[in-house]
């Protein structure tokens, strides 16, 4: 995940703003006139400050007027194609602020709430990873940061987790529970039976 490259392209909207497949969001150089002159301001990766809900947004000019405008809406706006004109945007992961496109899909509202309902508790609930070469377990607060800092699709988590499947790459998991430290001492038993 960590080598996905970073596309940017231009807002169709928004005149000097660019958008990348990662999320970000950056203004363009440009000259800017004043009293005393024009000069050339260099253009900038903008920062990204949290909004209620958790939603991440940039603030930008509009109009010669500062407004906000959120991640998710600004990218899917780029790069995806919304042909039925849908309204809301869905973050697969659950996590609001993981704006990779690849992350997002254009969709009703009824959608999003009946996804969230589905998939919300489950992936913000936090989980351990057991290496299964190295016997290390890692704690994470959620599926999400799990599958982000390994590199591993959040889907694939969620499966191993609900044993849909038995591992994923090098990495078995188990959620953080009351049940957790017999789940994990049972599997670093079977791996010691594998590889001894």
């Amino acid at each position: 995940m960590e080598n996905q490259v970073e596309i940017w392209k231009a807002h169709p909207e928004y005149a000097g703003i660019e958008v990348s497949t990662l999320g970000r969001v950056r203004t363009l150089d440009r000259l800017v006139s004043r009293k005393n002159g024009t000069y050339s301001k260099k253009g900038r990766v903008l920062k990204q400050y949290e909004a209620a809900g958790g939603y991440l947004r940039v603030s930008i000019k509009v109009d010669g007027k500062w407004t906000y405008k959120y991640i998710h809406q600004l990218v899917a706006k780029v790069f995806i194609q919304n042909p039925d004109n849908l309204p809301e945007i869905n973050h697969k992961d659950c996590d609001r602020t993981n704006n990779n496109v690849d992350n997002l899909e254009w969709c009703s509202r009824s959608y999003n709430m009946q996804y969230r309902e589905k998939f919300g508790d489950a992936l913000g609930h936090p989980v351990f990873a057991i290496n299964l070469y190295t016997n290390e377990v890692s704690h994470f607060s959620s599926q999400n940061e799990a599958s982000r800092v390994l590199g591993l699709h959040q889907q694939n988590v969620n499966a191993v987790i609900k044993g849909r499947i038995n591992h994923i790459g090098s990495f078995f998991f188990v959620k953080d529970d009351e049940n957790a430290d017999d789940a994990i001492n049972r599997k670093l038993h079977e791996i010691k039976k594998i590889y001894n």
